[in-house]
């Protein structure tokens, strides 16, 4: 599986191992042991964990893998790479559950809130999580810290694809999520939305890799949660009734607006104002093909959107586990700095640990 993700071949993997290609038919059959140093090779050359051959899997993702064949196309390969990122991901948060550095949820939805069954419950479901969070209006701030909050931890790794999330079986309204970091910033905020809604309606697994070319039923009423959680209808309707109907291009002026300040893609925010009545259908295909720059954004706001879920995002309280298992001696300092995923890069960087003065 690991050599069909990487595109290689037996002869590859045996120039690297320095054995022979009937070795490693042996070593993929179950015939041949493989040892720690060819492990480590192999881990390297398909660009996968370690634990990806040796860590418990996450058996929510397991039990909707497809099989992996040298044959498959691109989307199958890309699918299958994020779900080793994300069981990489799930194995250190169940870690840090496991020994008590990550708890319950801070927040949690009463029992009486249930899964939408269309497009306005939808939007109400996203009123609820606002309002939870004390935030009925206005801009959300990182999503990381968003997710967090509702026991969903993120960490953006390095793949042009959207995102996939699973629970962690053991620890109720717990999960892990990994968000493709080379998708665009708008993007990657819908998608982040779009696994904390998969989380809170329980989905013991989702992967967003190919979906969007059919979508089913339920992924469009999760879509439409994370567009009214990011940008809440009101709010849109509120920056409709300030602006001045005089001013040239007003509408397209109060879009360019409304998209910085919450940081969501033009699309979403065209269609926001388009499915709560501000535009018609002929306008809002105008203002999707008139995109904005970066410019525009300098002139409509002073400044640009600030970029979120940049590569290697994790939360504050993931951030504060890793270094409280470092201060523990729970992990190394070397695990520590992998689990900050750039956040420190150096030992010395690493926060000093007391010296045990226990007789």
């Amino acid at each position: 599986m690991a050599r069909a993700g990487a595109r290689r071949t037996q002869d590859e993997v045996a120039a690297v191992l320095e054995v022979d290609r009937f070795s490693v038919g042996r070593m993929e059959s179950g015939q041949r042991k493989v040892s720690a140093l060819e492990l480590a090779r192999l881990a390297e050359f398909f660009e996968v964990p370690m634990g990806y051959f040796l860590g418990e899997e996450a058996p929510a993702v397991v039990s909707r893998r497809t099989a992996l064949s040298e044959e498959a196309d691109e989307a199958a390969r890309m699918a299958w790479r994020l779900d080793v990122d994300l069981e990489a991901h799930a194995a250190d948060v169940r870690l840090l559950a496991q020994e008590g550095f990550l708890g319950a949820p801070a927040l949690l939805l009463p029992a009486a809130v249930t899964c939408p069954a269309d497009l306005a419950a939808a939007e109400s479901y996203a009123a609820t999580v606002r309002g939870l969070m004390g935030q009925s209006s206005g801009p959300l701030g990182p999503l990381t810290e968003v997710c967090e909050r509702w026991g969903l931890y993120l960490l953006v790794v390095d793949r042009d694809a959207d995102g996939a999330s699973t629970l962690i079986e053991e620890f109720p309204g717990v999960g892990a999520a990994v968000i493709g970091g080379q998708a665009p910033p708008g993007r990657r905020r819908a998608t982040a939305a779009h696994e904390l809604g998969h989380h809170l309606l329980g989905d013991a697994y989702s992967s967003d890799v190919g979906v969007s070319i059919m979508r089913s039923d339920r992924e469009r009423l999760i879509d439409a949660f994370a567009c009214a959680l990011l940008l809440p209808g009101a709010d849109v309707a509120g920056h409709w009734a300030k602006a001045d109907p005089t001013e040239s291009d007003w509408q397209w002026r109060t879009l360019v607006r409304v998209a910085g300040s919450y940081r969501v893609s033009w699309s979403v925010a065209v269609q926001r104002a388009r499915d709560l009545g501000l535009l018609d259908s002929a306008e809002a295909r105008m203002l999707v093909a008139h995109r904005p720059v970066f410019g525009d954004f300098l002139a409509q706001l002073g400044a640009p959107p600030e970029e979120d879920l940049t590569l290697g995002d994790t939360g504050p309280n993931w951030r504060r586990a890793v270094l409280a298992a470092y201060s523990d001696s729970l992990i190394t300092g070397k695990r520590a700095i992998e689990l900050l995923h750039g956040a420190i890069t150096r030992l010395d960087e690493l926060p000093s640990i007391p010296e045990d003065d226990t007789p």
